[in-house]
């Protein structure tokens, strides 16, 4: 097994709740390929653990299934054999933890699967949880999903296991930093491009090859006709939404610049009305997000749409229009003629994200309060602002992206300046804080500047992708 990057935060929460001498009901979900399986038997380490993912078949067969793999780690039993149902085999298996299993963790992987055939099964799982079985042997029971909508469902105030839940978990993309742990070899420049490309999820990093350039990365996984992720933006969709064409089309109306619910619509020709629901799916999926700019009223209807998946960003900016190329065997060309002239171009827009993100997670260590909210300014005819925030301190900042070869000047630092003052976000307030953010680096002057005025941070390519001071664990 490859070894297990980052996510150091989530490991800390789920061991801390594993270790508590009591039962837990642990419930995670995220979409597809974010790496929930990985994570969570990282967690239990594998040491006292019972792992099982159902599959598309019938209620009886994945209970087969599961009392063989139950059979496998706490040994052969005839009694395992005579049960013929999921309340039999829970009591079991708590029955296990009570006689010398103690913390035996059971996870219960694409659970949604199982619900499909057998919808009763949360409410058996609820009159499991209430007859006190798991008690004694400090059961961990963990269901896991990818399909968001049932999983979030389970929580709810309707469903039978509502209040019973002892810890939730949505595993998302994997930030910045813990991505570039992929590519030891890269800079931070190339870590940077390759997350702007394949993004945070662990299995695309994954079949990336460090000893690789970001080139022949592309070529040989979305770029060649055998390529592993040629057709992964229509594979997801088609595993994880009714009436794909459409969500797909959605998607390129984005991707190709439509930010608002009248673009896409005009670029679909349908009715804005019709939106909705699927932009709300798709964001639900991570893979759209809904931005509203920071200093608008409550009743102002200025939201905006962008894509959250760099992978179906860039498949839909450089693949989807040269497939026919691609599948008579031009990767190559594609890469030469239609991506490396435009691929600074597609940077742009990422790197606002990446820096977003940044702000978001590590805002403290520039500021020195970490960010409660953070998002952009937008909606004015004379001005936008990248990245503006607040934080839990009270103060607010205000950031300038620039993915360009020339290093920031003065004007840029001025212009951000006279930009915070125009917006009401942050109007009067006193300590307002500037955030750079450069691909290129600063003119001497701004270097000199930033030393004598505390307001003005200026972060770097290895601020962004590289922790500061420790390294996180890498786990074999």
């Amino acid at each position: 097994m490859m070894r297990f990057i980052g996510r150091r935060r989530e490991l800390e929460l789920i061991r801390k709740e594993l270790s508590l001498p009591r039962p837990s009901l642990i419930v995670a979900y995220g979409r597809r390929r974010v790496g929930k399986s990985r994570l969570l038997r990282e967690a239990v380490d594998g040491t006292n653990e019972i792992y099982f993912q159902a599959t598309r078949v019938s209620s009886t067969l994945n209970l087969e299934a599961f009392k063989a793999e139950t059979a496998r780690v706490l040994g052969s039993d005839p009694v395992i054999q005579s049960i013929e149902s999921w309340e039999g085999i829970l009591h079991y298996v708590a029955n296990a933890a009570e006689n010398g299993r103690k913390g035996l963790a059971v996870i219960i992987d694409e659970f949604p699967f199982v619900i499909d055939q057998d919808s009763s099964l949360p409410s058996v799982i609820q009159k499991f949880w209430d007859s006190g079985a798991p008690r004694k042997g400090s059961l961990k029971l963990i269901l896991c999903g990818s399909a968001i909508a049932q999983m979030e469902e389970l929580l709810a105030e309707r469903n039978p296991l509502y209040g019973r839940k002892t810890m939730t978990l949505e595993v998302k993309q994997l930030p910045l930093r813990d991505a570039a742990l992929f590519f030891p070899g890269y800079d931070s420049r190339q870590a940077i491009e390759a997350y702007g490309i394949f993004g945070g999820i662990p299995h695309y990093l994954q079949l990336c090859d460090p000893d690789k350039d970001i080139r022949q990365n592309v070529v040989d996984l979305l770029l060649t006709e055998t390529g592993a992720l040629v057709d992964e933006p229509t594979t997801l969709l088609q595993t994880e939404l009714r009436d794909p064409g459409t969500y797909s089309s959605i998607l390129a109306a984005i991707a190709d610049g439509c930010t608002t619910s009248s673009e896409i619509a005009g670029r679909l020709r349908s009715d804005s009305s019709s939106l909705p629901p699927y932009i709300q799916r798709l964001s639900k999926l991570d893979l759209v997000n809904v931005n509203k700019s920071l200093d608008a009223t409550e009743k102002e209807r200025n939201r905006r749409y962008s894509l959250n998946d760099p992978l179906i960003a860039f498949w839909h900016h450089f693949v989807r229009s040269n497939l026919s190329a691609i599948n008579s065997g031009f990767g190559e060309r594609v890469y030469e003629d239609v991506i490396e002239p435009r691929l600074s171009e597609f940077m742009g827009p990422a790197f606002e994200r990446i820096c977003l993100d940044h702000a978001r997670l590590y805002a403290q260590e520039s500021v020195g309060s970490p960010a409660m909210e953070i998002g952009s300014i937008w909606g004015h005819a004379e001005f936008d602002i990248d990245v503006a925030g607040r934080t839990l301190g009270g103060s607010f900042f205000y950031g300038e992206c620039k993915w360009q070869t020339k290093q920031i000047d003065l004007s840029v630092v001025e212009k951000l300046r006279l930009r915070s003052e125009r917006t009401v976000y942050g109007a009067g307030k006193t300590g307002k804080n500037y955030l750079l953010f450069s691909r290129s680096g600063y003119r001497p002057e701004v270097n000199e500047l930033a030393k004598t005025d505390t307001s003005i941070h200026l972060l770097e390519l290895d601020d962004l992708a590289r922790y500061p001071s420790r390294e996180p664990a890498l786990h074999p």
